[in-house]
């Protein structure tokens, strides 16, 4: 076996030798990137996929995944570049069966369960609710080194269309296993479901979480009406928090907060190393203005990453009596 380094942790990749494989390509392309790793380096790309494609590496990716027998969908006949792009998806369809691999390689555009998995692995954890943003920023920080050039518009749209359905995966992961399914649930009833996603038992109003996961827009004012709820989501656009209008009206329609991600989520973000709330909080120090609270005096714009600790005290009281939104 070989071991890599990744921010401190040891990342352990077996010798194809202790391994039974299914098929012809990945036991070429699993022992075709081990050989070219270095026992004690560092987790990073080490195969450019675009070189895969045009021969430079000295194999045929497609003629190695036509003999293999392996079937995968191909690029829709509108994208650009196809014939790159078909050699991504054999590269992608390896990579679903041996996640590891993922951040080895450059220049892919990759699914989002994959990215996820992959984390899971260098974090050497199943994303839960309270490391899913630590989970997020791994999937960022692998992200940062996948490309050494601009993506084509076909990669570009694929990378915004990943990077939306890892963050509602996220959500969806952690709220699955917050759940009791007796005292939080998710709400399915069509006659309610307009007054948030999730509601959590409490005095001495019910608790309801809007789960939103891109934008918030109008769709969070849909919710409420009145009650305690929270916003949840990994927000794109940190303006729709920092308007005193919209601020107000989310707080009428009965928001005790908003949940807003501290990692980044969009191509821009990743980009400049920034993220949703950092900008809310420095665009209300640019105009000189206090930062908005809720009725409880507490802070109304909230870190993401903060969701878990603040219904942890809710969450481990059991006695619905003594579960109370009055201090959130």
């Amino acid at each position: 076996m070989k071991r890599l380094t990744f921010d401190g942790k040891t990342i352990t990749i077996t010798d194809p030798k202790e391994l039974h494989f299914e098929n012809s390509l990945d036991e070429f392309l699993y022992g075709f990137v081990y050989q070219r790793l270095t026992d004690g380096s560092d987790y990073r790309p080490l195969i450019n996929a675009d070189a895969l494609h045009d021969g430079s590496l000295g194999i045929n990716i497609k003629e190695l995944f036509l003999d293999s027998g392996i079937k995968i969908k191909p690029p829709s006949v509108k994208a650009t570049n196809q014939h790159r792009l078909f050699d991504q998806h054999i590269i992608r369809n390896f990579i679903s069966r041996f996640p590891v691999f993922l951040g080895l390689f450059q220049n892919v555009v990759v699914l989002a369960d994959q990215a996820i998995k992959n984390a899971e692995i260098l974090v050497g954890e199943e994303v839960n609710s309270k490391n899913f943003i630590k989970i997020k920023g791994v999937i960022d920080e692998v992200n940062r080194k996948a490309w050494s050039r601009v993506k084509d518009q076909s990669e570009s749209q694929s990378g915004v269309s990943t990077l939306g359905t890892i963050s509602e995966t996220l959500l969806k992961i952690i709220f699955d296993k917050l759940v009791d399914e007796t005292t939080f649930f998710k709400v399915d009833q069509s006659s309610v479901q307009s007054y948030g996603d999730f509601v959590l038992m409490c005095l001495p109003n019910n608790l309801w979480l809007s789960v939103k996961s891109n934008f918030a827009r109008e769709r969070l004012l849909a919710s409420g009406y009145t009650n305690d709820i929270l916003g949840v989501g990994f927000f794109q656009d940190p303006t729709e928090f920092t308007s005193n209008v919209r601020i107000r009206n989310f707080q009428r329609a009965g928001f005790l907060a908003m949940y807003c991600p501290d990692v980044s989520v969009s191509e821009e973000q990743l980009a400049d190393n920034t993220n949703t709330y950092d900008l809310i909080i420095a665009s209300y120090k640019a105009q000189g203005s206090t930062l908005p609270t809720n009725i409880n005096g507490k802070p109304f714009i909230r870190k993401l990453s903060d969701l878990y600790g603040d219904l942890e005290a809710l969450l481990i009281e059991s006695d619905i009596r003594k579960r109370t939104t009055v201090n959130f």
